[in-house]
């Protein structure tokens, strides 16, 4: 295997990255502070950030008075709120979202459009760059992610499949966005940018590993392992929902048999509600069951419980394999709030492995804002590797 050096420019992109990964990890932060975090002197640290500061992206705050044991003022250093900010799309069979996002995770603008499974590619191509010029045009972009259903291609900037929007097949996403704003774009499947908003920007932050769990039409789980999102190779993995959980179980749309997806979806939530007599079954969800449940329906409570159990089902086995331990619920499970969060700490604990501490359930009732802010991470992740 052929060896290279590392080129000055390199180094000098991982350092940048270092510094701009700990500011995010830690907040404002002084040049003394940020020389100690990396083990470099004052005169490297400087070299990394004045760079940062000419170009706008970092601004000095308000000097803070020295400690008691004397010193020069120190000056944190943050995010300029007026520089760079990020682009982020997510695309469904049904709809399209993007958001312009600060630095610092604030949503500025957002924005969607409905897409039809039947429409042409060129109308769904035209309705995304509508879309992205309303939320991006005359604003600098850091890049755009681009957060996908279905299988992806990482490294061509492909959407491969969508089994509820064939028309999606092969759409080059990151093509047509790089060519109508000329920046950075990288694409990734669902559940995996679910994951680096949790990282980035929610309840993730902080946590060297965690699964990011999507419930709703279809199911996902992106992990972060040692602080980093988990892929295989080209974006291939991260298939949770098709997982096959009952060899003799119900088949499922990709043609396999008994996959996590045909008992724990809203679509088997709906089927099962309708089988159990629940009134308006095909509106039901988890948040509309535990209201019924806490008014005395024994029928929803059991359909909840029944539900958690499903779900758990799937967690417990990415337990067994990779021990994420931190599960971040999204999607129609986190609307069933504290109710719904203890059945799954209930049944997560019964399945999983019964070694130390069990594993802990976090649910974050927000709705799309993780998926956006996760495209905005995506760009982060991706022009802040410092992978060499």
């Amino acid at each position: 295997m052929t060896r290279r050096l590392v080129s000055p420019s390199l180094i000098g992109k991982t350092n940048r990255s270092r510094v701009l990964k700990l500011l995010f990890e830690n907040g404002p932060s002084s040049r003394a502070q940020l020389a100690r975090a990396l083990g470099v002197n004052r005169a490297t640290i400087a070299s990394i950030l004045q760079p940062l500061v000419d170009d706008g992206t970092l601004i000095e705050g308000e000097a803070i008075a020295p400690s008691r044991s004397g010193g020069k003022p120190a000056r944190p250093l943050w995010f300029n709120q007026a520089g760079a900010e990020l682009g982020s799309v997510r695309m469904s069979s049904t709809r399209i979202l993007a958001a312009r996002i600060g630095m610092d995770g604030t949503i500025r603008t957002q924005g969607q459009r409905q897409i039809g499974p039947d429409w042409e590619l060129s109308r769904i191509r035209d309705e995304l760059l509508t879309l992205a010029d309303e939320c991006f045009e005359g604003h600098v972009l850091f890049g755009i992610g681009v957060a996908a259903a279905g299988m992806v291609d990482t490294t061509t900037g492909r959407i491969l499949s969508v089994h509820l929007a064939p028309v999606l097949n092969g759409f080059a996403v990151v093509d047509e966005l790089q060519a109508a704003f000329a920046v950075p774009v990288a694409i990734d499947h669902h559940p995996r940018v679910l994951a680096l908003g949790d990282r980035w920007f929610g309840a993730g932050r902080g946590l060297e590993r965690f699964a990011s769990v999507y419930t709703g039409e279809a199911l996902g789980i992106g992990f972060v392992h040692e602080g980093e999102v988990f892929r295989g190779v080209d974006g291939a993995g991260g298939e949770y929902g098709h997982m096959v959980v009952d060899m003799r179980g119900d088949r499922c749309m990709c043609g396999r048999t008994g996959c996590w997806e045909t008992i724990a979806t809203t679509g088997w939530l709906r089927a099962e509600a309708g089988r159990r007599g629940l009134p308006d079954a095909e509106r039901a969800d988890c948040a509309s069951l535990v209201a019924a449940a806490g008014q005395g329906d024994a029928r929803a409570a059991g359909l909840i419980r029944d539900y958690a159990r499903n779900l758990a089902v799937g967690m417990a086995n990415h337990e067994h394999m990779l021990a994420s331990h931190n599960y971040i619920i999204h999607g129609d499970a986190a609307t069933g709030g504290e109710t719904m969060r203890a059945l799954l700490q209930e049944y997560l604990a019964e399945f999983s492995p019964h070694r130390g501490e069990p594993p802990v359930v976090i649910v974050d009732p927000t709705d799309e804002d993780p998926v956006l802010l996760g495209g905005g991470g995506l760009v982060l992740s991706t022009e802040l590797s410092t992978v060499v």
